[in-house]
């Protein structure tokens, strides 16, 4: 069975890249999203990561975490609505008021709020699932050892990057299980259906514990913590098409802190919502940072020729 959010080897060109390449493309995703606060920039982030899924040839589990992401953005517009009452245009405004909240209204700028967090939010996360669905674990390792980061840290961090898609595929495996004994987990009232959770949380919270032991087995029967200078088997050279994307990501953040810095992304959402139009110069910039982000796909489809060849 294959698990969800996990790497998966397509073949794609993207797959062929350099480890370094893909976590530094989502470091510029990221940048990107929490810098810029305009709409139009923060949808052209988001918009970027379309094709790089394309390209991956990962587009259904791609499809699979967004799904679950537009719901989350959904309910941030909602709880945005609910819980800021601040904004000029109200849509509706309630008859009481409340303690501390005051008087409930929906405005205009609520809801565009709520929007853009999400679509901040869905950029992230749609980065942070290619990372996953086209880098190793153990590259993504490698590379941050290479990177001089602390050797423990990076090793949790990527048993915990492995651990929860595991967890995931458990949890799936343990409700098909108990489904076949004919439990069901959707039927019945609130506490019929926490009490049926019993069954999946409890085994769910052995198999982590079993697979944890045997973590800590192989860690120990391998010597973990001698001290020895370690080696690699596999390594990955920068080529001359990583060199060329690893200076377009560059430009791309310095782009970004740029139109930070110059207020090309300047953008109001309260009191009142500033116009979505966008100077020549923004739009230029906005145009020059989504190339730049797209840009590892003809770099990495060249590598992979010329590898080829």
């Amino acid at each position: 069975m294959q698990v969800p959010l996990s790497f998966r080897d397509s073949g794609s060109a993207i797959h062929r890249l350099s480890p370094f390449v893909l976590p530094a493309w989502v470091c510029v995703v990221l940048l990107g999203s929490l810098v810029l606060s305009h709409p139009v920039a923060l949808l052209a982030v988001l918009v970027a990561t379309v094709p790089v899924a394309a390209a991956a040839r990962a587009l259904r589990p791609w499809a699979t975490t967004m799904k679950y992401v537009l719901w989350m953005g959904l309910a941030i517009v909602v709880i945005n609505a609910v819980v800021s009452n601040h904004g000029s245009h109200v849509l509706l405004e309630a008859g009481f008021s409340l303690p501390v909240v005051g008087t409930p209204r929906l405005t205009v700028e609520a809801l565009a709020y709520g929007a853009a967090m999400a679509a901040r939010l869905s950029a992230i996360i749609s980065a942070f699932t290619l990372l996953n669905l086209c880098v190793h674990p153990d590259d993504l390792m490698r590379v941050a050892i290479r990177m001089r980061l602390p050797y423990r840290s990076v090793l949790v961090t990527s048993l915990s990057t492995r651990f929860v898609p595991v967890l995931l595929a458990d949890a799936a495996m343990i409700v098909d299980v108990q489904r076949s004994r004919g439990l069901e987990f959707d039927r019945g009232n609130l506490l019929e259906r926490v009490r049926n959770r019993g069954a999946l949380i409890l085994p769910l919270l052995s198999n982590s514990l079993d697979r944890a032991t045997q973590v800590a087995e192989a860690m120990e029967s391998r010597a973990y913590g001698a001290g020895v200078k370690r080696t690699f088997y596999r390594d990955a050279p920068l080529a001359a098409e990583d060199i060329a994307v690893l200076a377009l990501l560059c430009g791309a953040a310095t782009l970004v802190v740029a139109m930070r810095a110059l207020g090309l992304d300047a953008y109001a959402y309260y009191p009142s919502l500033s116009t979505l139009a966008l100077p020549a110069q923004a739009w230029a910039a906005v145009a020059v940072l989504f190339a730049l982000l797209v840009a590892l796909i003809p770099l990495a489809a060249a590598r992979r020729r010329r590898r080829r060849d």
